[in-house]
């Protein structure tokens, strides 16, 4: 118990530091973490990277079809200036009293296929003609920035948690992944829309110097589309387990394969296009691609690291130290939590904290008592709610905001960074609460 808890912290506090001080890439300092693990277990080097080499492997072998097919969706409704007409579309369904919850809904949706760095600075451009005594450009920003990054860790199939889910174990149920997200980010994007009224009425902003952005005539049902296909197709595989009467229709299971379900997304994506878009298109997917294949990368040393500690038979002390399954559950609630808030805070990125925190943590979700399908979507909403807390400095989102918004850098920790801490402890209560019911 001993060594294999100093070679746990050693190895994490090793993978902290060489990517904070030394600024190593996430991808060579979870190698050389699950290197120096196997090596204070006492494992031979080559048995220790046999096992890295197969963690990998099987990882991406789980994830790397939904990663690229996300990402080039996601590329695909931005390029095309489809979020921002989704944007604006949204707020304008709303009154103008309620403008400040209109970006908080528009940002919730538009942070599911689109990175939410992206989103801010297109949607961004909407807030100087939407501020009015009602909603200060302060208020609106916060709301729009606090609800993207709600979704990017929460909400399949965002690349965060879907890596969560796949390290977890948890692809084959991803449509109650996706609707424990969905949930979650309810109360937490609710947190912030509740907050950013009160921190963001004192804080005087400069203008950004940007262009409003350009919407084109895209109708509503063809924006939609590409975005709410694939989560009915992943929620439609499900029925099968759930009414035995289906279960007849394979149908239901080809169509909703995640990877097929995005893939129907991605070809209703491709009628977004228009003009001389048709021309240029295909270098949006090798830019979607390219960005696919730094989180693939990430994942899979992620998946490296996990297998080595799984071989290291922690799984099994852990199934001693929480014998209480309810209780037990809870604490492990909270070390995955707390794990993916250490990461965050210490590194800055939250894919990168989701990636790391599942891939330490799966091994040991059997022993903890965490199999059910629900039980493991919990813990990917704990996870995405630790990778919340906190945005600051270190964090390249921070620095979208604070750029594109005019919210000047103090002012952002007092309000933009201090919402991001409440977003993530609202997750928490609400993975506990999952869990418990």
């Amino acid at each position: 118990m001993i060594q294999v808890s100093v070679a746990l912290l050693i190895s994490i506090a090793a993978l902290i530091a060489v990517s904070r001080y030394f600024k190593l890439h996430a991808f060579f300092a979870l190698l050389l973490a699950a290197v120096l693990f196997g090596l204070i277990m006492g494992k031979p080097f080559l048995e220790i990277f046999t096992s890295m080499q197969s963690g990998f492997g099987l990882l991406l072998q789980q994830i790397g079809f939904l990663v690229a097919i996300g990402s080039c969706l996601g590329t695909v409704m931005e390029k095309t200036g489809a979020m921002a007409t989704l944007g604006n579309k949204i707020i304008t369904a709303f009154e103008t009293s309620r403008t400040r919850l209109a970006m908080a809904v528009t940002g919730l949706l538009v942070g599911i296929p689109v990175f939410c760095d992206s989103g801010f600075i297109i949607l961004s451009r909407l807030i100087p003609a939407l501020a009015s005594s009602a909603a200060t450009p302060a208020q609106l920003s916060l709301a729009l920035s606090t609800s993207l990054y709600t979704s990017h860790t929460l909400i399949p199939p965002t690349p965060g948690p879907l890596a969560a889910a796949a390290n977890l174990g948890a692809t084959s149920h991803l449509g109650l992944v996706m609707l424990v997200g969905l949930i979650g980010s309810i109360p937490v994007t609710g947190v912030a829309y509740l907050l950013s009224r009160k921190l963001g009425l004192q804080i005087a902003t400069t203008t950004p110097a940007i262009e409003p952005p350009e919407v084109h005539a895209h109708s509503t049902i063809l924006i939609f589309i590409p975005l709410v296909i694939p989560i009915v197709l992943i929620a439609l595989a499900s029925l099968p387990t759930l009414i035995p009467a289906l279960q007849s229709w394979s149908i239901l299971q080809v169509i909703g394969n995640p990877a097929v379900a995005l893939l129907i997304g991605l070809n209703f994506s491709f009628l977004l296009i228009r003009g001389k878009q048709k021309q240029t298109w295909p270098g949006w997917i090798s830019e979607a691609l390219k960005d696919a294949g730094i989180i693939l990368l990430i994942t899979g040393a992620g998946g490296a690291f996990g297998t080595v500690i799984k071989s290291s038979g922690l799984d099994l002390i852990l199934k001693d130290v929480l014998a209480d399954s309810q209780a037990g559950g809870i604490i492990f609630i909270l070390i995955a939590f707390t794990l993916a808030a250490i990461l965050k805070t210490a590194q800055g990125s939250s894919t990168s904290a989701i990636i790391i925190a599942s891939s330490l943590l799966a091994p040991l979700t059997i022993g903890a008592g965490f199999s059910q399908p629900l039980d493991l979507a919990t813990l990917v909403l704990a996870i995405g709610g630790g990778a919340m807390t906190v945005s600051h400095a270190n964090d390249s989102f921070f620095w979208v905001v604070t750029q594109f918004s005019g919210i000047g850098e103090r002012d952002a920790y007092k309000s933009y960074t201090l919402i991001t801490l409440a977003q993530g402890l609202t997750a928490l209560l609400v993975s506990i609460i999952i869990y418990l019911l």
